[in-house]
């Protein structure tokens, strides 16, 4: 199964559009040595499992976490 990569770029255009799930969720993907993610982006508006750069899984949980203290 064949990805798409989100890069930092890409998500700035639309940042609500992706978020994180576990990566045990129905129809994840597995990663390339057949295990699952911990974690795997996901891409709301088409409705499909993405790949997230290091930058923007780093700044979707800085986000998760403001919004926790928030609370």
């Amino acid at each position: 199964m064949n990805i798409n990569k989100v890069d930092y770029a890409m998500y700035n255009k639309n940042p609500g559009r992706y978020t994180l799930i576990p990566g045990d969720a129905a129809g994840a993907p597995l990663c390339p040595y057949g295990n699952n993610y911990k974690w795997i982006g996901y891409d709301s508006k088409n409705k499909a499992f993405v790949r997230l750069t290091k930058s923007v899984f780093k700044r979707i949980i800085k986000n998760l976490n403001k919004n926790e203290s928030d609370n």
